[in-house]
């Protein structure tokens, strides 16, 4: 194979940038073949996050069902406890009105008993000597013959004696009355003590009910409070995630940046194949060409495909 100094000198250079585009080439490869291994690297890492974050939502989820479950039992405990509280306003109110019903009889009833201490006040003998001494007046007014200053004397005895058996039948009167008074006031107030009792039934009841509420919010609480834990937990391995998944995008854009600068480099290096195969074959041919022009000023016969190589050198 035969060149000439110059094309022997292009040679060269083509050869040497050839070499040097080879080079770039086995760079970007290895460089290109880092940042793909590095992307694998980071979506097994993300596929690692993710499944440990998909642990800590469902247990936040989980725990946040079972948050819900204790707020409905709580709920309920509060709306028990709400009726019982109405319920033991109305007793109270049913028992404190039974008591002022009784106050105001028993009020009532003093006063009748108040009465009969000032009419039995105006009677000064025993009752019963009081009607013995008027039937025994009124038998000696019917069975004798009486004077009329006699007669006079006892009817205004008896006058008298009548006024105070009226004083005492008046006070028997207001006593009865008080008694009635005293019994209807105890009835109402034994009444009201049932009240009473309910409103303290009740009461504790509600209190229970009231404790329950309290205890399933405070389990609610703290349950909520291990379910927020898991979702900060979640939350920073989603942040990690996002980070991770920036750089994989970033890592992308630059493999696809460096593959298409391999490209251009493969493209770059198949010219200079190219450049440096036709230089080669010039060469070749311009070899042949001498020959076949040896062979014409022989004389010799030469082949059309000889012919043709003449002509396209325009040695013809």
């Amino acid at each position: 194979m035969v060149f000439s100094e110059k094309k022997l000198q292009e040679l060269k250079r083509l050869e040497k940038e050839l070499s040097e585009v080879r080079r770039e080439i086995d760079e970007l490869e290895e460089e290109r073949d880092r940042v793909e291994r590095e992307i694998e690297e980071l979506e097994r890492k993300i596929d690692r996050l993710r499944e440990k974050a998909e642990r800590y939502r469902e247990k936040r989820d989980r725990l946040n069902e079972r948050v819900r479950e204790l707020r409905e039992l709580a709920e309920e405990h509060r709306e028990r406890r709400d009726e019982l509280n109405e319920e033991v306003q109305t007793y109270k109110k049913k028992r404190d009105r039974l008591n002022e019903e009784a106050t105001q009889i028993a009020r009532k009833a003093k006063e009748h008993v108040e009465k009969a201490k000032a009419l039995r006040a105006k009677v000064e003998r025993p009752i019963g000597e009081i009607r013995r001494e008027i039937e025994r007046l009124e038998r000696e007014i019917e069975t004798r013959s009486l004077s009329p200053e006699r007669e006079e004397r006892i009817a205004e005895r008896l006058e008298k004696l009548r006024e105070q058996l009226e004083y005492w039948k008046r006070a028997e009167k207001h006593s009865r009355e008080a008694d009635r008074l005293f019994s209807r006031a105890d009835e109402l107030r034994e009444q009201a003590n049932k009240y009473h009792e309910l409103v303290l039934k009740t009461a504790e009841k509600a209190n229970k009910h009231h404790e329950k509420m309290l205890e399933y919010y405070e389990q609610a609480d703290k349950i909520r409070e291990k379910a927020d834990g898991y979702h900060r937990k979640y939350e920073e391995l989603r942040f990690k995630i996002r980070s991770l998944q920036d750089r994989v995008r970033k890592l992308r854009s630059k493999a696809e940046e460096l593959e298409q600068k391999i490209m251009e480099k493969r493209a770059e290096e198949k010219a200079l194949e190219v450049r440096i195969r036709d230089l080669e074959k010039a060469a070749v041919d311009r070899e042949k060409i001498e020959e076949i022009k040896e062979k014409l000023e022989r004389g010799e016969k030469v082949s059309w495909e000889e012919l043709q190589l003449l002509q396209q050198y325009g040695e013809m």
